[in-house]
């Protein structure tokens, strides 16, 4: 899929959903949805960054596992089913959506086969993305870190004269909750990043200069020289006898 939801959509289709919807501005950290709202409405995304969150048990804190950017729908997967809201969604930005009605949005899709193609497409392609997030699940901070770090270069990253701007609302605690790891280890990192030339920081952004690659440097440190072993010298009386000792072939 070359653009967004919307954008697959006919034109016919879009006034539509348009009319089924209403524009609501939120600002930045405030909550778009709650973790097991009942009847949550689809959200398409139009300005702005929204995090996805997603709370084990009562007493855990929550974790990021998404991060939507315009163009993006929220909800999709409780819309289909018609369930409540798995996720909570906070604002990084301050951000516009489409709001739709979970009820309407269903209809929309069973009436409109081609939107309910193209909603299907962008829901795998978002899976996708999640699963090979989960595979550096073993690695190490370093790796989760540079992984993320990499993926939203591609995805969200605007780029510049002298290098890639993500700019999408996400602090040292954030990138923490979405990899799993400390904001002490994070931190760290990215301390590391920076004095390897590869980042710099300012408030809730990130200015990459070199390229970051998920199956490349800096994912690993660079290994240190080899260190030769020398190997334990017999002395000559000690080899004769070895080679004495030795049965005949």
């Amino acid at each position: 899929m070359g653009g967004s939801f919307l954008e697959a959509l006919t034109e016919r289709q879009r006034r539509r959903l348009i009319d089924l919807a209403r524009h609501v501005d939120h600002p930045a950290g405030s909550n778009l949805a709650n973790q097991s709202d009942p009847v949550p409405p689809v959200l398409i995304l139009q300005t702005g960054f929204v995090k996805a969150l997603r709370t084990a048990q009562g007493d855990t804190p929550p974790m990021i596992v998404d991060l939507f950017g315009a163009g993006d729908v929220l909800g999709l997967e409780d819309c289909l089913i018609g369930g409540s809201s798995h996720l909570a969604y906070v604002a990084t930005k301050p951000v516009r959506v489409l709001e739709v009605p979970q009820k309407a949005f269903r209809r929309f899709l069973h009436d409109h086969k081609h939107a309910m193609s193209a909603a299907a497409e962008a829901l795998a392609f978002r899976l996708r993305r999640r699963d090979a997030a989960l595979g550096f699940a073993p690695a190490k901070v370093r790796s989760r870190l540079t992984a993320f770090l990499a993926r939203l270069q591609v995805v969200y990253g605007i780029p510049g004269e002298d290098g890639v701007v993500i700019d999408v609302g996400l602090n040292h605690a954030d990138l923490a909750s979405a990899i799993g790891a400390s904001a002490a280890s994070v931190t760290s990192e990215m301390v590391k990043l920076k004095n390897e030339g590869y980042l710099t920081t300012g408030y809730k952004t990130i200015h990459v200069k070199k390229q970051l690659r998920e199956d490349g440097p800096p994912l690993f440190p660079a290994p240190a020289g080899t260190r030769r072993i020398s190997q334990m010298k017999l002395r000559r009386r000690e080899l004769s006898r070895a080679s004495a000792e030795a049965p005949a072939v």
